[in-house]
């Protein structure tokens, strides 16, 4: 006698509709599957985790994920190491963590980059909504005008009158084009009609240090980057993004009362953790948990708003949605201002 799989599964028999057993057999398998992700969150994370940064060490993400790691490390039992994996105008490290196994053990710090830089990168490897979990929003930043002491200018108002008598003058470093310091200077450039040379570096850290040895005339950056160096007087700040001005700073003018149109730089920079697309759901919920623990914590909350971060903490959709906003906000920004994508090498 012959038994086929339709009758393992009950179709066919008598008093039990085919459409009844197919209904309970797919039950089955979902209750095992959510079985399966809950196993898998209980016993998570069996081995140190990886937190890349698409960025050199030094700039804001890079500083933000070393003040959060310890915490991060301490609550979930295993060491969560940072990663600096920079290039590819930040398409490296994004697209190893999309590339990563689904279970939690890879992490992106994710910012604006992610979704810009795949309007600039043809070979990126990676869709910015499709490819990650998104885990939290964790905090925002926002960027002021670094200058070196000799610019002849005090002022906004005074950098543009001297950019447009001497076009082509003022040289600015940025952490790559799509980075969140060339963006800053895009919306700046876009805002005054003037002219400068771009020159990139693999962190914006390292662009500082030309503009305080005089090799560049300025760079964007946030307060946690050029804290020292302003502290020391070997730059100047004149003007910040935001609708308010930065605390530690206070007597810098924001770039809107200074009569500029920045309202997509002025929501600030934004920060993120992601992970895999595919990664338990149960999993992504335990990050989300810890990571918004993290920031609360009150060692590593002072040590973030020290550093002048703007802590935001959220849900996964919460990322999401900042994610598909910037996505198709800078897709039309980028084309408009010429940029096409162009592959990486």
């Amino acid at each position: 006698m012959r038994h086929s799989t339709r009758a393992t599964l009950g179709f066919g028999k008598p008093g039990k509709p085919a459409g009844v057993a197919l209904s309970l057999a797919l039950l089955m398998l979902s209750g095992g599957t959510a079985a399966l992700g809950q196993d898998a969150a209980a016993n998570y994370p069996s081995r140190n985790i990886t937190l890349v940064v698409p960025y050199a060490a030094g700039g804001p993400p890079d500083v933000a994920s070393r003040i959060l790691t310890p915490y991060l490390s301490q609550a979930l039992g295993r060491q969560v190491i940072v990663e600096n994996r920079a290039g590819g105008t930040t398409t490296l490290g994004a697209r190893s963590v999309a590339r990563a196994t689904p279970d939690g053990h890879t992490l992106l710090l994710a910012d604006v980059s992610l979704p810009v830089a795949v309007n600039l990168v043809s070979n990126a490897g990676y869709d910015p909504q499709k490819d990650f979990a998104p885990v939290a929003p964790i905090l925002r930043t926002f960027m002021g005008l670094v200058v070196h002491p000799d610019v002849p200018a005090k002022s906004v108002k005074e950098l543009v009158a001297y950019a447009k008598a001497n076009p082509g003058a003022l040289k600015y470093g940025t952490s790559g084009i799509g980075s969140p310091p060339y963006l800053g200077a895009l919306v700046f450039i876009n805002a005054t009609d003037i002219e400068m040379l771009h020159v990139p570096y693999r962190g914006v850290a390292l662009a500082l240090n030309d503009v305080v040895a005089g090799h560049l005339s300025l760079a964007f950056m946030s307060q946690s980057t050029a804290g020292p160096q302003l502290a020391a007087g070997k730059v100047r700040v004149l003007g910040v993004y935001g609708d308010k001005r930065v605390a530690s700073i206070s007597q810098v003018p924001t770039f809107k009362e200074q009569g500029l149109d920045t309202r997509i730089a002025d929501q600030g920079v934004w920060f993120g953790i992601a992970t895999t697309a595919g990664t338990p759901k149960e999993i992504v919920a335990k990050l989300n948990k810890v990571v918004n623990d993290a920031l609360k914590d009150p060692t590593t909350k002072a040590a973030l708003e020290k550093a002048d971060y703007n802590l935001t903490g959220g849900t996964p959709e919460e990322l999401k949605a900042l994610i598909d906003e910037h996505t198709v906000y800078w897709k039309g920004a980028l084309a408009k201002a010429g940029i096409k994508p162009e592959e990486a090498k």
